[in-house]
């Protein structure tokens, strides 16, 4: 008894919060226990369909609590005193206040935004991704006038895995990724991916999905060079070169069109633009008054727009000879089963080093498991049923050869109709109807010529595209790479004389940016030192890390996730990482949980006092009225108005929530059902997938066109209309001396490299024999007289080096090198994390030729050679 009274003389408070986890992008719903105004456990939310089994939590999430109580946290804004940018230069930083770091910031802002807005970049990243605001970051590009996505640069990851895969899904699935359908599969093939084994969006929720279907039965093909984190769980793992895997896909595609002779030929017809006609320069043979593609309704025998009334799905022809309008067409199926024709079993082994009869086996499997024409009644309704998934990501679409690595991986799922359906391929949802009683609505739109406009999607939508043209007014130069997610030209060492050909003006001066670290994470240091020395950098993080020690001229201290009123952070994310699975909704948000550490501010709070200073409030007011479609006047947030970001989310949410708002504020998140029908939406949407991708010849002619008045050398062989194989530049780079291919993985254990200043992800990965280590084959590193545990150098053709301690692994392809994340740090801020692991992205050359041509993915395989330190 006397030992309760005393508890609770010292224990005034002891509460558990319903909040957003931010030690990632997953946005994992997870509760705090706080005791006495301080957190002190955290674990998921039970029932949440936002993390693992009942709610769970990965390690990274529990052990984010480290977050708060870090005593490196950045307490003060600092101000640059060295006018010296660089690696190693001393920033000899000066603890300012708020006003004086905003007062700088906008006098500067105002004087570029009034010469030209391009001069301004903008930045966030995936580092503490679900961390803060998605879509309000982008919407910064809209209000001071910028291209699209042109002054938007990536900040921590994205340039490693997305451009070419967030195209397709978007043209796709209408989303920005892709995952197996867990619960219902029977069959799934991962080409370097981890979805369910490791990070990734949705990390988590595709983890518990997994492990059920795995309990199930369910069997996991995994191409990758390594048995780490996929391949080590799967139940077959194949080693595979890095950006080969479409050379094995067109073969398995190949096989199983012209040899098996076996597709889905109603989903062809139905939900593909294969059907329609193309001419001999291989465009479609459009209508002359409504450009509408045209198509031969085999029951009819008649020429018809693509979408005219009374057709039925089987009416579709695929194959045959036809005239119209006095020339010679015929359906771009027939294109596709001549085309794949060159890319035989033995021509994709000797390539990608697969043999060939294992590619024939999975191909044969594949189909055998696809189930074609078999159907299943879920709640009374009934779907095509293809158990079979094909999924890749970061490690197979980051190449130079990303949109066709990605194409081809899609098209082994179209071929037998898994697309959207139980069992198959799935996007992240397309669509999220209202809260029951509430406003907000994304459903997406059919656009030209059939192809589905997401309802919403980071940076710019892929569909429609438009045409490349000069000059380019961004720093992006996203006017001539229409088709790039995320603007990739700031990083290239050539970029001054690519602005100049292409016409660009808009030198970047100033850069804002949100929790990055661009200087380490994305590409050969000293290029990326250069773009930004001469800029002034303005940063947003919780600590001073590389990039801000060697380039940043302001670092203001951020909150982190655990001191956060941040109603927004998933009510726009659900296409990025809800579910992609039949689970009801869950809508969480972040909740602050303590106090501010320090003068610490919240950067969405900070963001817009900054466009009170410099006259943009008002503008930014209307924007956020438009963006949720606000229509109740008492709700919007009209002219004058300076509310804070908590008092802006009361308006929004009794707009999206309705009368429930203020319950689900309190509690922390939203429930409601998602209907089986917008899961599996594929066949209840009358959109085309263009696997046939005409739009590109447009492109590639005016490309080539560009390319020949300004002399700029782009390898535009890759804008063509199907999926196909080309080396990436990696291959060209080998040779007797480089003779190894260097690639980087994603570590469960890490977000970046945010987390390795968190001590305990330190101490488990200190644990774990793979995280602070070089990995390479055993056999290969004994031959060349290497042992484990040595201190071996990495070295590109370049002259760029990194240095660490060798792993012997004999779940590895023998002619690569493998690297856990971006280690190597060695920022002052960070001193858990300074010195930990090696760092992969300063080898990574960054030549334009080493950027994917369509798309703007970067190269993220590299020759190397290796040797032992003196």
């Amino acid at each position: 008894m006397a030992e309760s009274v005393a508890y609770k003389d010292k224990v005034w408070e002891d509460v558990w919060i319903n909040t957003t986890c931010g030690a990632c992008y997953c946005g994992c719903g997870c509760r705090v226990r706080r005791i006495n105004g301080v957190p002190v456990q955290i674990e998921g939310i039970p029932g949440s369909t936002m993390g693992g089994e009942d709610g769970g939590l990965c390690g990274k999430g529990v052990a984010s609590i480290m977050y708060y109580h870090d005593p490196n946290r950045l307490k003060k804004p600092l101000r640059r005193t060295n006018p010296e940018k660089g690696i190693g230069v001393d920033p000899k930083w000066k603890e300012i206040s708020w006003d004086e770091a905003l007062d700088e910031i906008a006098e500067r802002m105002k004087k570029i935004l009034a010469d030209n807005p391009n001069k301004i970049l903008i930045s966030n990243s995936t580092q503490r991704g679900s961390d803060g605001p998605h879509q309000h970051i982008y919407m910064l590009a809209a209000l001071f006038g910028q291209q699209a996505n042109g002054c938007f640069i990536v900040g921590g990851g994205s340039l490693h895995c997305g451009n070419a895969a967030h195209m397709m899904g978007g043209l796709i699935h209408g989303a920005w990724s892709i995952a197996p359908d867990w619960r219902y599969t029977k069959y799934v093939i991962k080409f370097g991916s981890s979805k369910g084994t490791g990070s990734g969006h949705s990390a988590m929720t595709n983890a518990r999905l997994r492990a059920k279907a795995i309990e199930r039965g369910v069997k996991e093909v995994v191409f990758d060079p390594m048995a780490n984190f996929a391949g080590g769980k799967a139940t077959e793992w194949i080693p595979i070169l890095p950006g080969t895997d479409s050379a094995v896909a067109l073969a398995m595609c190949n096989y199983i069109l012209n040899e098996l002779k076996v597709y889905d030929a109603l989903h062809l017809k139905a939900k593909t633009n294969f059907p329609y006609l193309i001419g001999p320069d291989g465009r479609y043979v459009r209508d002359k008054e409504s450009g509408k593609p045209l198509i031969f309704d085999e029951r009819e025998k008649k020429i018809k727009v693509f979408d005219a009334p009374g057709i039925g799905y089987d009416d579709y022809e695929l194959e045959g000879e036809f005239e119209v309008y006095g020339k010679k067409c015929r359906p771009a199926f027939m294109a596709l089963k001549e085309h794949l024709k060159q890319f035989g079993l033995e021509w994709a082994s000797e390539i990608s080093t697969v043999p060939a009869e294992t590619i024939r086996r999975i191909a044969t499997e594949w189909v055998e498991n696809a189930q074609i024409g078999s159907t299943i009644i879920i709640e009374g309704k009934t779907f095509p049923y293809r158990p079979v998934a094909a999924v890749m990501f970061r490690g197979s679409q980051g190449h130079t050869n990303g949109i066709h690595q990605a194409a081809t991986i899609d098209l082994l799922s179209e071929l037998v109709g898994a697309e959207d359906v139980p069992g198959g391929t799935m996007g992240w949802p397309a669509i999220r109807r209202r809260y029951p009683g509430g406003n907000y609505e994304r459903i997406p739109k059919v656009g030209p010529d059939g192809v589905i406009i997401p309802s919403i999607f980071f940076a710019h939508s892929p569909w429609p595209p438009h045409l490349p043209e000069v000059p380019c007014k961004s720093p992006g130069c996203v006017k001539f790479w229409p088709h790039a997610t995320i603007a990739h030209i700031p990083y290239v060492r050539e970029r001054e004389e690519i602005w100049k050909k292409l016409g660009m003006t808009a030198k970047p001066e100033m850069t804002i940016g949100i929790s990055c670290n661009f200087i380490i994470d994305q590409c050969d240091w000293e290029s990326t030192v250069e773009l930004f020395k001469d800029q002034f950098v303005v940063q947003y993080d919780i600590w001073v890390n590389e990039t801000d020690q060697a380039v940043a001229d302001i670092v203001l201290p951020d909150v982190s996730y655990l001191e956060k009123d941040n109603w927004s952070c998933e009510i726009d994310a659900y296409f990025f990482s809800q579910s992609p699975s039949y689970e009801d909704w869950y809508v969480h948000m972040q909740k602050p949980v303590a106090e501010p550490v320090g003068e610490s501010r919240f950067f969405m709070d900070v963001t817009l006092e900054l466009l009170e200073r410099i006259g943009y409030r008002d503008k930014y007011n209307q924007i956020l009225n438009g963006y949720y479609g606000i229509e109740d006047e008492e709700l919007k947030i009209k002219p004058g108005e300076k509310l804070n970001w908590a008092e802006i989310g009361k308006r929004v949410l009794k707009w999206v929530y309705g009368k429930d708002a203020e319950k689900i504020q309190e509690q922390g998140y939203a429930t409601w059902h998602k209907p089986i029908e917008d899961t599996y939406w594929r066949w209840n949407f009358n959109s085309r997938v263009p696997v046939y991708m005409e739009f590109l010849i447009n492109a590639r002619e005016e490309v080539e066109r560009i390319c020949k008045e300004v002399d700029l050398d782009l390898d535009y062989e890759q804008y063509t209309p199907l999926a196909s194989w080309f080396y990436p530049t990696v291959y060209e780079d080998l040779d007797d001396e480089y003779d190894m291919i260097g690639f980087s993985y994603r570590d469960i254990l890490h977000t970046n490299n945010t987390t390795y200043q968190n001590p305990l992800m330190d101490t488990v990965s200190q644990l774990c024999p793979y995280t602070y280590t070089i990995t390479m084959n055993e056999d290969v590193a004994r031959k060349r007289g290497l042992k484990e545990g040595d201190v071996i150098w990495l070295e590109n053709r370049y002259g760029a080096k990194e240095k660490g301690v060798l792993k012997y692994m004999q779940g590895q392809h023998p002619r690569t090198l493998g690297i856990a994340g971006q280690g190597g740090l060695w920022a002052d801020g960070r001193p858990i994390a300074k010195g930990k692991g090696a760092n992969f992205c300063k080898l990574l050359p960054t030549y334009l030729r080493h950027y994917e041509p369509v798309t703007g993915n970067i190269e993220t395989a590299v020759a190397l050679k290796v040797y032992a330190e003196e």
